[in-house]
């Protein structure tokens, strides 16, 4: 339910949730399920920050052995090989429970890992993570593994492009699998959550004032989005900071840091025909994991890089000098494929909230429920380095940690998983002839009842459209037109939202500029 600020005073809650991210809205299903009564809240919209940033790859793990002189870099530090088979046997463990209840919003398609002779990462290092990945998933996810060595260009239709084919001692091929569409995710949790009695807000920030033993901490909500709203307190028996890489920005009194930022960009390029179905992966040259991965019709996702960032992320992008690297990088995977900047089409960057380690610099990938009432913050809780991946099993570790401090104040509900699903109704036309599966229904249902506030909203993160393509002014001002009635925007306020539209477009999957 949606409420009014004024209408939300002096309310109690068993848990305030600041932050709607992927890991927030699951932890605020899973508690609403349980019968806790909860706020959740966030600052911009929902799945606005790092969570409609990322990579989307729902992987299999492998990227936690993907590392040169593996013997070394795991031999000399035993608990680096724990670690990565605990995240590796996480992530198996998502990868089932996705393909059980959410097939529809996940992608399947075919990785490539070409093994060169004199590469860091040897074939048999790669079979073996294979063959522990198997072991790992108990055999319930099908990855199909095989060791192309012989007739390459008959198994990998892109064979041509790679570099140096007479070096190649083999390429490890198996089924890894993608995220559709991560913002969606959110938004389907928090409704569910919804279903359950959870009270929702996006553009609204939340900072703590005191705590007292009978009501918890006072939490004061302000809205961002619509000044005329009177800010109101609420009560929180718990409190649980899920704000990603502004974590540290909601405790600015807080006795160290909690949170280490780091940068990842993208590029989008046009690939052929040939290439549908089928992902590569490889070390780039600094020794960091790369990707080339299928997005949206012939249209593939490349990266990801990995940079020490500090600041705000709300508008964070690629800068040329990423796109460069980026491309360079491509090029001495897929020689073939000779791109330069005009063939980026787009590009986006995001911020992970990793881990802050005095000793690690980058931050660690270690996801860890921080308990702060060692740092004066009794009762409260945040997350860090998190991955898309694992949202469930974070929502599920929340409520565990939530239930040994806390009862719910009423029955349990329903958990429902099922993803959304765009309608089929004849009736309704589709906004875009090229892509057909999003009607003005969907437009109409995200604003009417979820929570679209914007055309930015409505366009990324309701129905995703801005994910598959520049859309054109015309374009952007046909989907204002359905909108407006239903949020009372005059002439001026729609011409604003296309206006606001196309410059987040620009901005956060921009283009390089022409060389």
């Amino acid at each position: 339910m949606e409420r009014a600020f004024p209408t939300l005073h002096r309310e109690q809650f068993d848990v305030v949730v600041i932050g709607a991210g992927i890991n927030g809205a699951s932890a605020i299903q899973h508690l609403a399920s349980a019968g806790y009564r909860c706020l959740i809240v966030d600052k911009g919209d929902f799945a606005s920050g790092a969570s409609g940033r990322s990579s989307r790859m729902l992987h299999i793990g492998l990227r936690y052995f993907e590392t040169p002189h593996p013997l070394l870099h795991f031999g000399l530090r035993p608990g680096r090989l724990i670690t990565a088979m605990r995240l590796a046997r996480q992530a198996m463990a998502a990868v089932e429970e996705h393909l059980v209840d959410a097939a529809d919003r996940i992608w399947p398609y075919r990785m490539c890992f070409p093994i060169y002779r004199g590469d860091p990462m040897k074939r048999w290092h790669v079979a073996a993570g294979l063959r522990l990945l198997s072991l790992l998933g108990k055999g319930r996810v099908r990855l199909d593994p095989e060791i192309v060595d012989r007739d390459h260009a008959s198994k990998i239709p892109f064979f041509d492009d790679l570099r140096d084919t007479a070096s190649i001692r083999g390429i490890a091929c198996y089924r890894e699998f993608k995220f559709d569409w991560p913002e969606r995710f959110c938004l389907d949790m928090l409704l569910d959550a919804e279903r359950n009695r959870a009270v929702l807000a996006n553009y609204c920030t939340a900072e703590l004032g005191e705590r007292d033993e009978k009501d918890g901490w006072t939490v004061a909500l302000r809205s961002t989005g619509n000044p005329s709203l009177k800010p109101a307190v609420v009560h929180a028996r718990l409190v649980l900071n899920m704000a990603g890489t502004w974590i540290d920005d909601i405790l600015p009194s807080h006795r160290g840091r909690i949170v280490q930022g780091t940068k990842g960009a993208h590029i989008v390029v046009e690939m052929p025909e040939r290439y549908r179905g089928f992902g590569i992966a490889t070390l780039s040259r600094l020794n960091q994991p790369f990707y080339v991965l299928p997005l949206h019709k012939n249209l593939y996702s490349v990266g990801v890089t990995e940079t020490l960032f500090e600041g705000d992320a709300t508008d964070v992008a690629c800068s040329d000098e990423e796109i460069d690297y980026l491309i360079g990088e491509t090029n001495h995977v897929l020689p073939g494929r000779a791109l330069n900047r005009s063939d980026v089409q787009r590009s986006w960057a995001g911020v992970r909230p990793l881990t802050y380690s005095a000793t690690e610099p980058m931050g660690t990938r270690t996801r860890e429920l921080h308990d702060l009432a060692g740092r004066g913050f009794p009762d409260v809780f945040a997350l860090t380095a998190g991955p898309i991946m694992t949202h469930r099993s974070s929502g599920r570790l929340v409520l565990d940690t939530v239930a040994k401090r806390l009862p719910p104040s009423a029955p349990p509900g329903r958990i429902d998983y099922a993803p959304y699903r765009f309608s089929t109704g004849e009736n309704s036309p589709p906004l875009l002839a090229d892509e057909p599966e999003v009607r003005v229904s969907d437009i109409e249902f995200g604003v009417s009842k979820e929570h679209a506030k914007s055309l930015t909203d409505v366009l990324v993160r309701r129905t995703g459209l801005a994910w598959r393509r520049n859309l054109t002014r015309s374009e952007a001002e046909s989907a204002a037109g359905i909108v407006a009635p239903l949020l009372d925007w005059s002439t001026e306020e729609k011409r604003v939202q296309v206006d606001e539209f196309l410059s987040f477009q620009d901005t956060v999957f921009r283009r390089p500029a022409a060389e």
